[in-house]
């Protein structure tokens, strides 16, 4: 289950906007929003693509967005 206020508050903190992740991830925006709310899972690629583009990169930040209980 991803922790949506820590991925939002990392994209806002990046400048980057959800359009453009969405892109570089190779999902729809419509699609992102879904995922971001637990509607869908992330699947390990668009994972990694985050982390890149967020610059997370340590593994206890990225289970505490993506495998949050």
């Amino acid at each position: 289950m991803v922790n949506t206020e820590k991925l939002n508050m990392k994209i806002k903190d990046s400048g980057k906007t959800k359009t453009h992740l969405a892109k570089k991830a190779g999902i729809s925006l419509t699609t992102l929003r879904s995922k971001i709310n637990n509607l869908y899972p992330f699947n390990s690629d668009e994972m990694e693509v985050l982390c890149s583009e967020l610059g997370i990169k340590a593994l206890t930040e990225k289970e505490s967005i993506f495998f949050a209980k």
